[in-house]
């Protein structure tokens, strides 16, 4: 049976991310996931529509939205779609999202991409043609870190001690791996506990091939998440038809009352979906 959730952006002067996460379990969805976004690149192309431009300077902390958001639940699956690794300490990565996944007894999931904007990455101090290298480091790294009692890694991109860190999750933190390119697909192959492509970027289509292609690599059961699908039955029902097991439905940052109207209208199709 096909799982449903949302997947939105948390945004300064809108609802905060405590109260629409309550909203979103009250209503019966299993996922909430926040995308990520450090800053916004002034030069970024304008190709990139006004209101999505308008609103990146605005995102909020990821770490800090989801605290916000798996404090304020019980039983909702909380977490990043994606996070940008590669821009992000993965010695505080791992505390973080470890913290974040004992507190909430593991109800938090990782989805890790490299990101797009390529001078937002740079500004980073990361070469935007490594970033795909940088983040298959970090995630072994992460292993080490969430695993080993001392932890040590060293690469070309990420090098590190032996380092003793805590906390350390009871059960492994499930990683999805974002993107619509096979780099991304044999990532998600190769390391990944489900791939999560964005609607805007995978069409049902994108989702069959990559199936049968996961099937050729051995990973038939690998899971598919398909983030950020607009409120819409007919395009549900073909991801849903492609192989998506799980559907998050896009929804846009607003005043309280402007979400919840959207929630419940997208909570009513999810159920006459099931």
């Amino acid at each position: 049976m096909t799982g449903f959730g949302i997947a939105t952006t948390s945004a300064d002067g809108y609802v905060s991310p405590d109260v629409l996460a309550r909203a979103v379990e009250e209503r019966g969805f299993e996922w909430l996931l926040f995308d990520d976004h450090s800053y916004f690149p002034v030069d970024t192309p304008d190709e990139i529509d006004a209101e999505f431009r308008a609103r990146l300077p605005l995102i909020r902390d990821l770490p800090v939205v989801l605290a916000y958001a798996l404090s304020a639940t019980q039983r909702l699956v909380v977490g990043s779609g994606v996070a940008l690794l590669p821009q992000r300490d993965v010695l505080h990565t791992a505390k973080a999202v470890a913290t974040l996944a004992t507190l909430s007894h593991d109800r938090v999931v990782l989805g890790v991409g490299v990101g797009w904007n390529l001078d937002e990455v740079r500004n980073h101090g990361v070469d935007p043609s490594t970033r795909g290298a940088v983040l298959d480091e970090q995630l072994a790294a992460l292993g080490l870190l969430w695993g080993e009692e001392v932890a040590e890694f060293h690469g070309k991109h990420v090098d590190f001690g032996p380092v003793v860190a805590r906390p350390r999750p009871a059960v492994p933190i499930p990683l999805h791996i974002g993107g619509p390119s096979r780099a991304a697909q044999s990532r998600a192959v190769r390391v990944g506990e489900g791939w999560l492509p964005y609607a805007g970027t995978s069409t049902p289509e994108d989702v069959r091939r990559a199936r049968d292609w996961f099937a050729e690599q051995g990973r038939a059961d690998l899971p598919v998440t398909v983030s950020g699908v607009p409120g819409d039955q007919k395009l549900a029902v073909e991801y849903r038809g492609a192989g998506a097991g799980r559907v998050l439905f896009h929804l846009d940052p607003g005043p309280e009352d402007e979400v919840v109207r959207e929630l419940d209208r997208l909570a009513g199709l999810a159920e006459h979906l099931r």
